[in-house]
Parts: C-alpha cells; sequence; structure tokens
C-alpha cells in the first residue's frame, strides 16, 4: 500500500506536469522511477544546411526565429557536407572550408543564436562521402575506397549512364582518413565550439550503386582475411586440411583448416575480390567466404562509432553522439556495413531516416510502414537509447511531384527527337497533355493563371498531333514547368500529407521526430503546418 506520501508526491507530480504545459499527446517513452512513472516530452528535430542560415549573422538569427516559431528543440546543421567542405573556421584543416565561409563562422554564430533562444545545436557531419575535388582527396587520394578493377567510386555509373559524382574514402586504413582526418574534425569541434552534441550521417560504406564492389584497397585486402584469421601468421608455410568427422562438410569447420588460398601473395587484386566474395571457407562446402567481408566492413564502422564517442566524451563528456542511420540495421549491416542496432554504447539518439523514399508503395502503405518500421527500430534497440523517428517532406509529395517529372522528361525526349519522326512526336505530345491532365485540376485550384498559361502553351504544342511543337515552344515549356515546380502554390503540395506522417510516426511512441529538412520546408511552404503539428 502507497504511503500518504508517496499518493501526496504522485498529485503534485502531475500538477508539475500540467502547469509546465506537457500535454498528453507529446509525452513519450515512459521510464521506470521507483513506483513512479516518468514520461520525457517529444523532442523536434530538423536537419538543415548552410543554404538555409545563410552567411550573415541576421541570416542565421532569423533561421533561428523560423525555427522557434515551429517549435525546434534541436537544430541538425550539416557543417561537413558530402564535397568535404567544412562550415567552421577549422585551424587543423582550414583548405577544407567551404568556398564563401573563410571569414563567417556559421557554427559558432549558429551555437549562440540558437542557445539564445532555448535551442540545441547538433553539428551534422558527412562521415565518409568527400568530393573529388575536396581537400582530403586531393591531399591523400590513397586513401579512398577501391572497387576490385582498383578504382575509386567516381567510376561508377548513376543509373545507366549518368557519371556516380562522390568519393568515398575506406573506413579501415590506418594511419587514414578515419583518424588522420575524421575523427580529428569531431574532435575540433567538441574543443573549441559549445555545441550540444555532434551528428554521424553517411556512416557507412557506398551502397547506393554498388554496395558488395567496396572497399578492396591493400589494407583491405591484406586485413579481412586477418580479421577472420583465415590462416595463420605464425608458421605461414604449414597448411591444415578439413578433418572430416562429421557427414556435413561445413559442420568440420572447427577442426582448423587453412582458409586462404596457397597462392594467395601472387593473386592480383581482383583475384583476391573474387575470392573473398565468390570463395569457399570449406573446401566442398557452400560459397559463404562474403561473410567475412561483411562482417569485417560492419566492424570497420562500429569501431569508428566507437572511436568517436570515446575522443569527444574525453574532451567534454557533457557532449552527445547522434547519428542518422537507415531504416533497418539489419539488412543495411549486409548492404552498407551500417549495424546500428549495436551501437547503443557509443550514440546517444537515434535518428533513422524512416523517409518514404526507403519504401515502396503508395501514400498509405507508407503511414502503415513508418509506423511499423519505428517499432522495429525500438525493439532493434531494446530502447536502449532515444530514437527519433525521420521524415523527409520532399518524399512525402511523389504523386504531386511525378507530373512534372514525366513532362520535363517527354520534353527531353521530344527535343532530341528528329524533326521527320512524326510518329514520335505525335507521341511524345500525346504524353505530355496525358501527364498535364493527371494535374491540372489540382493546379487550377491554387493557381488558375499558372494552369491556363501552361495549358494553353501544351495545346499548341501538342495539335495536329505534335507538328506545332517547335524547339522554341518546348524549351519555353520546360523553363515554365520547372520554374513551377520549384515554387509551388501555396497547398498544391497537401499539408496533411506531412501531418498525417508525423501522427504515424508518434503511434510507434519513439522520443522524438526529426524532419529532413529546413530547405524543403521552404521550398513546400510547409512551416505553418511543422508549427501546428510541432505546437505544444
Amino acid at each position: 500500500m502507497k504511503t500518504m506520501r508517496e499518493q501526496m508526491y504522485k498529485k503534485f507530480f502531475i500538477v508539475r506536469l500540467i502547469l509546465f504545459g506537457f500535454a498528453i499527446p507529446f509525452l513519450t517513452a515512459s521510464v521506470n522511477a521507483g513506483n513512479e512513472i516518468v514520461q520525457r516530452r517529444e523532442v523536434h528535430a530538423l536537419w538543415a544546411h548552410p543554404t538555409e542560415a545563410g552567411m550573415t549573422v541576421e541570416s542565421v538569427r532569423k533561421f533561428v526565429e523560423k525555427c522557434k516559431r515551429a517549435n525546434i528543440d534541436v537544430i541538425v546543421m550539416d557543417v561537413k557536407d558530402s564535397n568535404g567542405g567544412l562550415y567552421w573556421k577549422s585551424k587543423r584543416f582550414p583548405q577544407a572550408i567551404a568556398r564563401g565561409y573563410e571569414n563567417f563562422d556559421l557554427l559558432e554564430n549558429l551555437v549562440r543564436e540558437a542557445h539564445a533562444v532555448g535551442i540545441k545545436v547538433d553539428a551534422w557531419l558527412v562521415d565518409y562521402m568527400e568530393g573529388a575535388s575536396g581537400a582530403a582527396f586531393r591531399g591523400h587520394p590513397e586513401w579512398a575506397q577501391l572497387n576490385p578493377d582498383g578504382e575509386t567510386t567516381l567510376s561508377e555509373k548513376l543509373g545507366k549512364k549518368n557519371p556516380y559524382p562522390y568519393l568515398w574514402m575506406c573506413p579501415a586504413r590506418r594511419p587514414g582518413y578515419t583518424d588522420q582526418w575524421l575523427i580529428p574534425l569531431y574532435e575540433e569541434i567538441v574543443t573549441n565550439y559549445k555545441v550540444d552534441s555532434v551528428h554521424h550521417d553517411y556512416v557507412r560504406y557506398m551502397g547506393d550503386v554498388a554496395p558488395d564492389a567496396y572497399c578492396f584497397c591493400d589494407y583491405c585486402l591484406k586485413h579481412i582475411p586477418r580479421h577472420a584469421m583465415l590462416s595463420y601468421e605464425t608458421r605461414p608455410d604449414e597448411r591444415y586440411r578439413v578433418k572430416h568427422g562429421q557427414p556435413r562438410i561445413e559442420a568440420n569447420w572447427w577442426s582448423d583448416p587453412t582458409m586462404l588460398p596457397a597462392d594467395w601473395d601472387q593473386r592480383d587484386r581482383r583475384e583476391k575480390a573474387d575470392f573473398i566474395l565468390n570463395g569457399r571457407t570449406i573446401p566442398g562446402g557452400p560459397d559463404d567466404m562474403r561473410y567475412f567481408f561483411y562482417d569485417y566492413r560492419s566492424r570497420q564502422i562500429e569501431t569508428f562509432v566507437r572511436e568517436v564517442a570515446e575522443s569527444v566524451k574525453r574532451i567534454n563528456p557533457k557532449v552527445g553522439v547522434s547519428a542518422a542511420v537507415f531504416k533497418n540495421p539489419v539488412l543495411s549491416g549486409r548492404f552498407i556495413g551500417q549495424s546500428w542496432d549495436r551501437w547503443n554504447n557509443w550514440i546517444d539518439v537515434y535518428m533513422p531516416m524512416t523517409y518514404r523514399s526507403h519504401f515502396a508503395g503508395g501514400f498509405e502503405s507508407y503511414l502503415d510502414h513508418l509506423t511499423e518500421a519505428t517499432q522495429r527500430q525500438l525493439e532493434w534497440i531494446n530502447r536502449g537509447r532515444p530514437l527519433y523517428a525521420g521524415i523527409a517532406t520532399t518524399y512525402l509529395y511523389r504523386e504531386e511531384y511525378q507530373p512534372f517529372d514525366d513532362i520535363r522528361d517527354r520534353v527531353g525526349e521530344f527535343q532530341a527527337l528528329s524533326a521527320n519522326d512524326a510518329k514520335g512526336r505525335a507521341g511524345k505530345a500525346r504524353d505530355i497533355k496525358t501527364s498535364f491532365e493527371t494535374m491540372r485540376q489540382r493546379l487550377a485550384q491554387f493557381a488558375p493563371d499558372k494552369e491556363r498559361d501552361i495549358g494553353s502553351l501544351i495545346n499548341a504544342l501538342s495539335a495536329n498531333e505534335g507538328k506545332g511543337a517547335t524547339p522554341a515552344a518546348l524549351d519555353t515549356l520546360a523553363k515554365k514547368i520547372a520554374a513551377l515546380r520549384a515554387d509551388l502554390p501555396v497547398g498544391y503540395l497537401p499539408p496533411e500529407k506531412l501531418t498525417r506522417s508525423i501522427e504515424a510516426a508518434r503511434q510507434a511512441k519513439p522520443d522524438g521526430i526529426v524532419i529532413f529538412a529546413a530547405g524543403s520546408l521552404d521550398r513546400e511552404k510547409l512551416w505553418p503546418t511543422l508549427e501546428e503539428a510541432f505546437k505544444r
């Protein structure tokens, strides 16, 4: 039976919650505190890029004010971008400071302005992605990830023909990018700036175009077999065969056979990579050697995450470490070495990218899968750390943006056709008109003048089976479609899609919601919607 004092304390605690305005819908993550239940308020975070804050004191202040009106608790600001550019006055790597920010310290100004209004700042670093012209690669090309042909990620294709524009650095190599460049960046921030947290992004291997092709640099070719101890370094000339004690060949793994081929040192890069990806642990057994490749990569990323946490906490134990991660740590462990469900000892807040672009199906399916995925994420980490469900606004509007993209693509194809291709021109003209019809009603509702203008242009160029489509008319249409897509009228993108997505995430009871990104909110005119959704 509770004592009178315990009952009075419970009443006092409830009154305090009411007085501080902690409304019931925003109470999450219940934890036991003796016999009482203490509930934490839902945290609201926002990913943002330097261009959204600008490069003046006044522009940073206005950006922070906008975040405050939207009830943002944490600004996650990109301070090391995907080209390796830095947005603080780095003394360690001044050659990497982003162009235009040499004389303006964005991080210093953001921390000051945000803290003045009670908003925390999370310094966001793009970890292993660098630019081909970035300072790190220019100074140390040997730090780059290599494929079996000895080429960097710049050799890949994005889609069928577009060159892949990013350069990825090897997480494993020591000394190398991790310990000579990346960790020192984290240490410099924590040493010199009063940030509340540092934030990992791209904390993984490349997985968007070639998930199994990296890294096979000289360092990794030496250390992948060593990681799994596929042969002994002592008595290297002694080789051991499988002892066939069990009828299933793979059941004899314990008999300590030498798993690395005898001619390993004579093999070239491609041959070694092929063995690591397609070889057999036990001769005659299954093609399972690539298991060690996956495990090696996950171990390298995990080691880096641990080292950053240890360095940060050693410098300032009050600074947190957070991470943007893919939605499924089991799959991301296999494809990109990001087994983040094992990181509870080193990550203070998880921010899974549960973006609609990472799910198949329509919008209604996404809402259900968003709830389910967030619930599973909490299970994977056993609620061992706070988790903020990540929502990207742009990807919510797949249906609304699709007609614009279809028209753009068809116009481009039309422009490439021969003037004598009557059948092809007629087909493209019909496709353009069909795509416009799917958006026409909504456009007429929110921007009738735009609907009439573009509609008239499309009618003219599609007349007489596309014969009226002059190069000038096609060029004009392409420009108007691009301009409209970049600046859609208020309301054209249904704001309720954002509201419903936030509510779907809340069904799983995460510790917070994080939105990607401030620039998207500007373009999609969703700041008022976010203010309402995040109202206390």
